[in-house]
């Protein structure tokens, strides 16, 4: 990993995510207990219990811990360019290099333009990494191509930008 310039990591911080994952855990730990350990059918069509196991696994511990842990977008600004790393999505840092952009600037960031918050794109093909706010960075590449990134500190990322590209 590169030395960077500027780095900034954002978590989702919605209650409203929170409370969707806790209740889908939830209901898969009722169900597990319900149907593996009192041996009592889950609901009016109950699954198999291997496939009960397998359901509750994936959204009752595997899905909430991802979220919980792991999930965070990750920008970074280098001497060569802006890195994003959206995890768990992203193995790698997805890299936008100076001299791929032809201009940035601050914008305001409307999550429902991109369907929500996440990695998006829009009907007007620019692509959104965000995670949560309404502000952001937008980059035109010289393909013509956007990319938005959502941050909490766009004066700051922006300043940074500008201290590599313009040299100070």
């Amino acid at each position: 990993m590169g030395k960077y310039i500027y780095r900034e990591i954002q978590k989702p911080r919605q209650i409203w995510i929170w409370l969707i994952i806790m209740i889908i855990a939830a209901i898969m730990w009722y169900g597990f207990i319900h149907q593996i350990v009192f041996r009592v059918p889950f609901g009016d069509k109950p699954a198999p219990d291997l496939m009960l196991i397998i359901i509750w696994l994936i959204f009752g511990i595997v899905f909430p811990l991802v979220l919980i842990f792991y999930i965070k977008l990750t920008v970074e600004v280098r001497k060569d360019g802006i890195y994003l790393r959206f995890l768990p999505f992203h193995l790698h840092y997805r890299v936008f290099l100076f001299n791929e952009i032809d201009d940035y600037e601050v914008s305001e960031y409307r999550a429902m333009d991109f369907g929500g918050y996440g990695i998006r794109e829009n009907f007007k093909g620019e692509k959104a990494y965000s995670m949560q706010g309404k502000k952001a960075v937008r980059l035109l590449l010289k393909n013509n191509k956007k990319v938005i990134i959502g941050t909490q500190k766009p004066d700051e990322l922006v300043n940074a930008i500008g201290s590599v590209t313009k040299g100070g």
